[in-house]
């Protein structure tokens, strides 16, 4: 058992560059998923409106998660925001082979989508679920209890 005097967990490494990249990589997704929602149809992509429209209650899921997180060092939030990153990652993959099984996705955005789900999405998610932020979050539930 911790001590409630006990002082304060110091901020995990990179927790204010990964609260940014998030932030900055679900702002873009939105508007990504906001504008294909306008285009594709147009195109003859009905089907990705579903998927586009998952996109878009993800990333606000994950937009409100880090905000708890990083402004209300929530543990709740933190919980929610690990899932939400890991069912983004999945989704991802799984639209990805989806559309290549219908044979309606060009190689090159292929690769592009598994690209940004490789170099973002998954350290995203595996930083988040490292148990250091469970412990600086907690650290402050602790210094905020009865003296």
């Amino acid at each position: 058992m911790v001590a409630l005097d006990q002082p304060r967990a110091s901020k995990p490494s990179g927790f204010g560059l990964f609260t940014r990249i998030v932030y900055i990589h679900q702002a873009l997704s939105l508007a990504f998923f906001i504008a294909a929602l306008r285009v594709f149809p147009r195109l003859g992509f009905e089907q990705l409106v579903l998927p586009h429209g998952l996109g878009i209650a993800l990333s606000v899921a994950v937009l409100l998660a880090v905000f708890g997180v990083s402004s209300r060092h929530s543990l709740k939030a933190l919980g929610w925001l690990r899932v939400i990153l890991w069912i983004s990652v999945i989704k991802i993959l799984v639209v990805q082979l989806w559309l290549i099984s219908k044979g309606e996705l060009e190689l090159a955005a292929y690769v592009r989508g598994m690209l940004i789900n490789e170099l973002i999405a998954i350290p995203l998610a595996i930083y988040w679920s490292r148990p250091v932020h469970r412990v600086y979050l907690a650290s402050f539930r602790r210094s905020s209890g009865p003296s």
